[in-house]
């Protein structure tokens, strides 16, 4: 999996930074050419994404000169993504390791992304549905808002609401059994912008059974 870890620079001159960085494109270490990575910039904040650990510290080192040789101040962390977390940690925290700590945390964030679906009164997780025509779009959607599923259709496109992941992977299953042959099916974090255009939305817990 690419973009595992990031370097994060807290600075109160950004756009400097980002010129240093820019710099560095055809830099090099005793390991030879600096690997390639993408570059953001979220406020004061300026991020280097990289794909394993020792490209990671590679280019904080590289940065860490960069800055202190330009007489740029900026505080350097490594960071490392969390698949179970769905966030960034320091990488210097260790990565659950046993299959009973990974359930626990993946069933505390299923019941986090449940409380905020809650509490915004959107779904965290959609499933979105591609049917074959028009009319089979808008049969499906009828039925399943006859059954009291949040539906939202555009075309021959459905967006079906879920609470949480899990949720969302049931429901999906589900649908691929149920909808007409040729339907394409797939569940992702809510985009929203189509939900916000709804009137409220009501719990979901139950739709996937």
């Amino acid at each position: 999996m690419h973009d595992e870890f990031r370097v994060a620079i807290a600075t109160p001159n950004p756009h400097g930074v980002i010129g240093a960085l820019k710099a560095l494109e055809r830099r090099r270490d005793e390991h030879g050419e600096l690997p390639r990575a993408a570059v953001t910039h979220e406020g004061e904040h300026v991020f280097i994404y990289c794909d394993s650990l020792s490209d990671a510290q590679r280019t904080r080192a590289v940065v860490q000169e960069a800055l202190t040789s330009g007489g740029l101040h900026g505080e350097i962390g490594l960071d490392r993504w969390h698949p179970l977390e769905e966030h960034w940690e320091d990488a210097a925290d260790p990565l659950p390791s046993d299959a009973a700590t990974r359930a626990a945390e993946h069933e505390r964030l299923e019941r986090e992304e449940t409380e905020a679906s809650e509490r915004h009164h959107l779904p965290e997780w959609e499933v979105r549905v591609t049917l074959p025509t028009h009319q089979d779009a808008r049969a499906f959607a009828e039925r399943l808002d006859e059954e009291g599923i949040p539906v939202n259709r555009r075309w021959r496109h459905l967006l079906v609401g879920a609470n949480d992941e899990d949720d969302a992977a049931r429901l999906a299953e589900r649908l691929r059994a149920e909808a007409p042959a040729g339907s394409e099916i797939h569940s992702e974090v809510n985009g929203r912008a189509f939900w916000e255009l709804l009137h409220p939305y009501s719990v979901l817990g139950g739709i996937a059974n």
